[in-house]
């Protein structure tokens, strides 16, 4: 009976993980005739809409968030959530782009973002390869 249950729990799992990713390729057939750029301010307009759901579309599922110049904050879409999802369901911030240049797969952003009306200076670094941001850089003062 162990080994039954250890099965159906292992193919339920395995199939969870292959809709998980399937979800992911769709996203990035969605976005995959986007340039870096376009892809990167599609994000900024989810963001001020805070648009969570379309948002996230916009992410490799195996993100890997740093901040700069290689300190890993976190991997996947459930450190995005950790560090998005509260303050887009608030509404309580919105980003501006003050500047923004792009070169191959990178897009650079110098972006103001304003959270409960404090506002934080960050450059961005966006990685986004086959329409979906595969990593991102925040540089900031703390």
């Amino acid at each position: 009976m162990k080994k039954v249950t250890f099965l159906v729990v292992l193919v339920f799992l395995l199939i969870a993980c292959k809709n998980k990713s399937e979800i992911n390729e769709d996203s990035a057939q969605n976005y995959s005739n986007l340039t870096p750029l376009e892809v990167v301010n599609k994000r900024m307009n989810y963001f001020n809409e805070h648009n969570y759901d379309e948002f996230i579309k916009l992410y490799n599922t195996k993100v890997e968030v740093y901040t700069y110049p290689d300190k890993l904050m976190g991997t996947g879409s459930d450190r995005l959530a950790s560090i998005f999802k509260k303050d887009f369901e608030n509404k309580s911030v919105s980003v501006q782009i003050v500047n923004q240049m792009n070169n191959g797969p990178y897009v650079i952003n110098h972006e103001i973002v304003t959270n409960e009306g404090k506002e934080t200076k960050y450059i961005s670094i966006y990685k986004v390869e086959k329409g979906l941001i595969n990593s991102v850089s925040f540089v900031r003062e703390f």
